[in-house]
C-alpha cells in the first residue's frame, strides 16, 4: 500500500459539517440502484445532530484533508458509562461512519485517521471502540488493534427485524 503524503488528519470542526454530510450522502449511494431517492431533509438533519454533537463532544470525528478536501472521515459516539464505586473507565467509544472516498482508497489515508481514532481513544482512556465492519474491512480493523470478541446481543425495532 503507497501511504499518501499530501494528507493532513486532524479533528472536525462545525465547519467541516456540510463536507461531512457530502461524504456521508456520496458514501451512501456509492453502490445505490438507480432511483434511489433521498431523504429530503437530510442535510438539515445531519447539521443539527453532527454540530451538536461535536460542539458537546458526543461526537468526536477525525478526517483526512487533500489540498483542502476532505477525503476521510470516521465518527466517534462517546458514551459515558454508569459510574461504579471503583476505579475504572468512564467511556466507550461507538466507531461508525468511517469512509474514505474511492478515488483514496488503497493509499493510506484511511490507516492514519483509524491511527488518529486509536490514539486519541488511550489519550481519552476510552475502554473500548466498537465497530460494526463490513466484510471487506474486517481485515483492515484487525490490522489496527480490533479484534473479533464476537457479536453483542443487539435488540432491533422490528420493523427493521431480518
Amino acid at each position: 500500500m503507497r501511504v499518501m503524503e499530501g494528507a493532513k488528519v486532524r479533528r472536525a470542526t462545525i465547519g467541516d459539517v456540510p463536507a461531512l454530510a457530502a461524504l456521508r450522502r456520496e458514501w451512501t449511494f456509492e453502490d445505490a440502484p438507480d432511483g434511489t431517492v433521498g431523504q429530503d431533509d437530510f442535510d438539515d438533519e445531519f447539521a443539527r445532530i453532527v454540530s451538536d454533537g461535536l460542539d458537546t463532544g458526543r461526537w468526536v470525528v477525525w478526517v483526512a484533508e487533500v489540498e483542502g478536501e476532505i477525503v476521510s472521515q470516521a465518527f466517534v459516539g462517546v458514551i459515558e458509562k454508569i459510574p461504579r464505586p471503583i476505579a475504572g473507565f468512564s467511556k466507550i467509544g461507538y466507531l461508525t461512519n468511517v469512509v474514505t472516498r474511492p478515488e483514496f482508497r488503497g493509499r493510506g489515508i484511511g490507516s492514519r485517521v483509524l491511527d488518529a481514532v486509536t490514539a486519541w481513544a488511550c489519550d481519552s482512556h476510552l475502554e473500548l471502540l466498537v465497530v460494526w465492519p463490513s466484510e471487506e474491512s474486517v481485515s483492515h480493523y484487525e490490522r489496527h488493534g480490533f479484534a473479533d470478541r464476537g457479536e453483542p446481543l443487539v435488540w432491533k425495532h422490528p420493523e427493521h427485524a431480518d
